[in-house]
């Protein structure tokens, strides 16, 4: 089977493997001060997964009954099962755009208009084709958020892929936001984990909601940090070639470029048993067409494979 439902499928290395007999501790330490300090943050905290990170920043930004602005179709808004309103207590102001990507003046009518507290953003944004924002753009919804009192949170499950894409440094896309979420076990291969990173006051205030959620002291965290801190600090360099793969696919099904390694059909989801029965696994997410996401586990045969099943 060729396997494109997500990055998430894509498969740990050796190594992970082998650091994982070793970890403890001191490797949760060692991997939140390596991730807080390359995202240019005091401090972070190593979560389960990047929902759980999400939700701990939410938490730890938000204020019961006031408003989050989100785009329509974030992840955060339609894939975290409400975690936004039922356990953070916001209320989701959903702003819908062509690309997943917020502007400065939307996001400024909005927290003026609900008096928001948070801002969320999404890189790259998943169900907008794996779409990425820049520096500039990242930079110009802070300030119109921090203007009127609003904080930031960055959803950066993917932001590897976006920095990637951009040929920046993460801290420049996450310098203008007070939190970031970023995952371990998507386009990075590892088997477990995210990272929140912030403002120590803040991840202290997370860890405390991560506690009261049962995320928060997972018994053996070493084992999986050990195979986190590989994947952060040796598999990002391999990103590009998840991009180049996803373009070729997209040529080949002549579909739009994707700016990373997300490619959307325009199979509807009735498509995905026949997909399966020709060897090729895929998701469609809810009300959407079917997906295609190129990651480690996928060779170039496996993209023409994949392209002469979908044809």
């Amino acid at each position: 089977m060729i396997d494109l439902r997500s990055d998430f499928c894509a498969p740990p290395t050796d190594a992970m493997w082998e650091a994982m007999r070793s970890g403890d501790e001191e490797t949760v330490a060692k991997l939140e001060l390596t991730v807080a300090f390359e995202l240019g943050k005091e401090a972070a905290v190593f979560c389960p997964t990047c929902t759980a990170a999400n939700l701990a920043a939410l938490l730890a930004l938000g204020e019961r009954g006031r408003t989050a602005i989100v785009e329509a179709s974030a992840h955060v808004h339609v894939a975290e099962g409400g975690g936004i309103s039922e356990l953070a207590g916001l209320l989701p102001l959903p702003v819908a755009t062509v690309d997943g990507r917020l502007s400065a003046d939307e996001v400024e009518a909005a927290v003026v208009t609900r008096r928001a507290v948070v801002v969320c953003l999404e890189n790259t944004h998943t169900r907008a084709g794996g779409t990425v924002l820049d520096v500039a753009a990242t930079a110009a919804v802070a300030r119109a958020a921090h203007k009127h009192g609003a904080k930031v949170h960055l959803d950066g499950a993917r932001l590897v892929n976006a920095a990637a894409a951009l040929a920046v440094d993460l801290s420049e896309l996450t310098a203008p936001v007070d939190t970031v979420a970023v995952s371990l076990n998507k386009g990075l291969c590892a088997p477990f984990g995210a990272v929140l990173a912030g403002e120590a006051i803040t991840i202290d205030a997370a860890r405390e909601h991560l506690h009261r959620l049962g995320a928060g002291s997972v018994h053996k965290a070493g084992l999986f940090a050990a195979a986190g801190l590989i994947a952060w600090e040796q598999m990002r360099g391999r990103l590009l070639d998840d991009h180049r793969r996803a373009r070729e696919l997209a040529a080949l099904l002549e579909l739009p470029e994707p700016e990373t390694n997300i490619v959307v059909t325009e199979l509807p989801a009735s498509a995905l048993p026949e997909l399966a029965a020709r060897g090729v696994l895929a998701f469609a997410p809810r009300g959407g067409n079917v997906r295609l996401v190129t990651h480690r586990g996928i060779a170039d045969d496996d993209v023409e494979g994949a392209a002469r099943a979908l044809a």
